[in-house]
This record gives C-alpha cells, sequence and structure tokens, in this order.
C-alpha cells in the first residue's frame, strides 16, 4: 500500500511539474553581468485568453513594471520585446528554465532566467 501511495504521488509530482516547467505565466528571474557585476531582472508573465503579457523590472535600477511590448512563446522559445528601450530576450525553455540572449544596443549578454516555484514547492509539501 505505501509503495503504491510513493508511487502516485512521484507520478503527480512528475505530472505537475511537467505542465509548469512548459508554461511561461508566472516570475521569471535572472542577473545579467554588466562589466562585471550583476544586474537582476526579473519578469512578471500572465497568460490570458492564450495570450501573454508581461512586465519588467530591473530592481538594481529602482526601475518597476516596465511593459514588455511583445511576449511570445512557442515551446520551447521564448521572446520578450521593449521596443522603447531597444531590448529584446530570446531564450530556451527547458525543465531548468529559460537560457538565451539578452540584445540592447547592439551588445549581446547572456541571460538565464528561471521560475520561481516557491508556490509549487509549498502545495507539494
Amino acid at each position: 500500500m505505501k509503495t503504491k501511495t510513493l508511487l502516485q504521488a512521484i507520478v503527480l509530482f512528475l505530472i505537475v511539474t511537467k505542465l509548469y516547467s512548459q508554461d511561461l505565466a508566472g516570475e521569471w528571474n535572472g542577473s545579467l553581468q554588466i562589466q562585471g557585476k550583476p544586474l537582476r531582472i526579473v519578469f512578471h508573465v500572465t497568460k490570458i485568453n492564450n495570450e501573454y503579457k508581461a512586465t519588467l523590472d530591473s530592481p538594481d535600477q529602482n526601475a518597476a513594471g516596465l511593459l514588455v511590448t511583445t511576449t511570445s512563446f512557442h515551446y520551447p522559445n521564448v521572446k520578450f520585446e521593449i521596443t522603447d528601450l531597444g531590448i529584446v530576450y530570446e531564450g530556451s525553455m527547458s525543465s531548468e528554465g529559460i537560457t538565451g540572449k539578452w540584445l540592447q544596443s547592439g551588445t549581446a549578454f547572456f541571460l538565464s532566467l528561471v521560475k520561481n516555484t516557491d508556490i509549487l514547492q509549498k502545495a507539494i509539501k
């Protein structure tokens, strides 16, 4: 009986993790390395009627709620664009997060984003 319950819990965890990892909605955190110093980046992504919308925070620059002009997601490809600032982030999603390039003013920076999963971890406990 214990083995069956444990197996069911593992299967449920794997299903939830798989479904959760393929959804762009949520909070995504990462850091750009600018002249050897980290610059924190946070994307807040929502999904309404199968359409994604996002805002950007840059806590180290005291910037919050910047409207992301274009948010597109066709698994595994992710794209955020802020036209007014000349920013484009293109990445590829995996179970580890999103890895890609932040392009701004003709310069490319590597940026890895990790989804804030505190809510999922609390639900599993």
